[in-house]
């Protein structure tokens, strides 16, 4: 595979920057637990610019220097804000707003002996980190020898024999073997889910959609790039070609497929236990149906025929909705020994997960804006009245059909359905910046569980569409404030993305990863959880219930579903920055 000498430049400067930034963070007093927290990736020249002071003795009459890294010296000061207690950590932190600074360039900031990493400031800063997030899904694939030639990771084919019915249903027998080769490995292990890979490629598809320009040919170097197609869409085709094996001929859909025992910490395609394909779900067949709804219309600029395909899958699968109106999963105990449950369960209590009305509701408005038959317009008129405005993910993924409702050009519309999502959205926006306002870290969240980084990600994109549909900067600036704390602005001053920022994670729950010990880049880890199910992390210290510590699984796991909304809320930012 032919090497981007420019990706690889790229590649290779951000690693010796974090090299030298390891050894600059050496000079400040160990013992000293003050802390200069910035994005780590750095800022748009016209956006805000606002870093944090941790726990220090400083009044504000003491200045900040910005600090030029090409020759150490003073370009710009500024003042400190009055000290604020954070509620949920207990930190006492100090602003620092630079945003009257605009000159391109790599800088730190310092005050007294204490800085910060170095950071840019320039037009083009998200793209390497946004283009590692994307590059992370072909690393995931499963059934391919994967052979990075970039980062050097790579395995022999995995999981030919995917996979084997584990239970007798309508349509098949237990043991009978189907061809479900294919799609990506969830997260840290081997197991294939319809839910995170659907709620994934929506979220993706929907950014493509809104901001098509972000994406290229050849962006990715993947195998496919130089087809002609945006590598976005050769990646998610990946996962969609998967879905499309889980479908039964009736149109309902299976809800994953893995090993009876979870793997060790081995290569992929050293699990050579027997695969099992595990029930049929209505809120799975619901998810499968918009994500198949929005691939159609998505792909039908490059490839017809798939197009129709998908579109001819996602209706089947609502027709096997109509026949079968209320919620159905298929499971038996004993299915989730080694995998995910991805239903209600222990750990997972919401109410969302006790009904499959959201899942229907994206799904419907997704064909809709594809279809444009007023069988769907009905639906979603019935059913929006019972709805609020969520956080999108694979529990309730309401909220992406009310978005991409909001902005499609496809179809004229009902000005009532837009007046309700419009309000629907906008109140939720409004609760989330309250929030912002009262944390010290102005985060969006005020509990943090499984996968609390992917909630921060997915409330920057609310915040965000809410400035879209205002034009009130204080959504845009809250939303920037989720990335700010993701990309480095937080307690452990860390970059919760792998080789991405002076600080980043690097012990990630990730098979592939610890097998070959090395460090795969652009993963976003799960982020603290107050639970520390994994009994690694500290527990019952809410945002302070995290370590990058490859053992813990609860805290320091990648999935593809974390790092969807991070790429989205990324995008965006890039969008509006050009």
């Amino acid at each position: 595979m032919k090497i981007d000498r420019r990706f690889f430049l790229g590649w290779a400067i951000s690693m010796v920057y974090g090299f030298w930034a390891k050894g600059q963070a050496q000079t400040v007093n160990p013992d000293n637990p003050s802390k200069l927290l910035i994005n780590q990736v750095g800022y748009s020249p016209t956006h805000p610019k606002v870093a944090f002071l941790l726990n220090s003795n400083f009044s504000t009459t003491n200045p900040v220097q910005l600090i030029n890294v090409r020759n150490n010296r003073p370009v710009f000061e500024t003042e400190l804000s009055a000290p604020r207690q954070d509620t949920a950590s207990q930190d006492s932190i100090q602003r620092i707003d630079f945003t009257s600074f605009n000159r391109p360039g790599r800088y730190y900031l310092k005050i007294g002996e204490i800085q910060s990493y170095p950071f840019e400031i320039g037009q083009a800063i998200y793209q390497d980190a946004f283009n590692k997030m994307l590059r992370s899904y072909y690393l995931q694939r499963c059934g391919v020898a994967i052979r990075d030639s970039i980062n050097g990771i790579g395995h022999s084919p995995c999981h030919l024999n995917d996979g084997t019915f584990a239970h007798t249903d309508d349509m098949h027998r237990a043991g009978e073997m189907k061809r479900a080769q294919g799609g990506w490995h969830d997260a840290g292990d081997f197991g294939k889910y319809v839910g995170p890979i659907a709620v994934t490629v929506g979220r993706l598809l929907s950014l493509y959609e809104q901001y098509p320009s972000l994406f290229s040919d050849r962006q990715l170097m993947i195998p496919e790039s130089g087809n002609g197609r945006p590598d976005l869409l050769d990646e998610m085709k990946v996962g969609l070609d998967w879905m499309l094996t889980m479908q039964r001929r009736d149109g309902a859909v299976y809800r994953k497929l893995s090993g009876k025992e979870w793997p060790p910490m081995i290569l992929p395609n050293e699990d050579i236990q027997p695969r099992y394909i595990y029930g049929i779900s209505t809120p799975e067949t619901a998810k499968f149906a918009a994500a198949l709804a929005m691939a159609a219309r998505v792909y039908s600029d490059y490839d017809v025929l798939l197009a129709k395909n998908y579109l001819k899958a996602a209706q089947k699968a609502w027709e096997f909705l109509q026949n079968e109106p209320s919620m159905r999963v298929d499971w038996v105990e004993g299915d989730d020994s080694g995998s995910g449950k991805y239903l209600a369960g222990e750990w997972d209590t919401e109410a969302s997960l006790t009904t499959d009305k959201d899942d229907r509701f994206w799904a419907a408005a997704e064909l809709l804006i594809t279809t444009g038959e007023a069988i769907f317009s009905e639906y979603l008129e019935q059913e929006l009245p019972r709805l609020s405005y969520t956080l999108f993910e694979w529990k309730d993924p309401s909220a992406l059909g009310m978005a991409d409702y909001l902005w499609q050009p496809r179809q004229q519309g009902s000005e009532n359905l837009k007046v309700q999502m419009k309000q629907k959205l906008l109140e939720r926006a409004d609760r989330l910046l309250d929030t912002v306002n009262r944390s010290g870290y102005r985060l969006a969240l005020d509990k943090f569980i499984w996968a609390s980084n992917k909630m921060v990600a997915e409330e920057g994109i609310t915040l965000f569409y809410a400035y879209k549909l205002t034009g009130n900067q204080a959504y845009y600036q809250a939303a920037v404030d989720q990335l700010d704390y993701l990309l480095g602005r937080n307690h452990f001053n860390l970059s919760f993305v792998t080789a991405v920022g002076s600080n980043s994670v690097r012990n990630v729950h990730h098979r592939v990863a610890v097998a070959k010990k090395t460090v795969i880049p652009g993963l976003m880890v799960g982020g603290a959880n107050t639970e520390a199910q994994d009994g690694i992390a500290p527990k019952g210290l809410g945002p302070l219930s995290y370590v990058d510590d490859q053992r813990s699984y609860a805290t320091n796991e990648y999935a593809i579903d974390y790092n969807a909304p991070a790429i989205a809320l990324i995008g965006m930012v890039m969008a509006e920055g050009s």
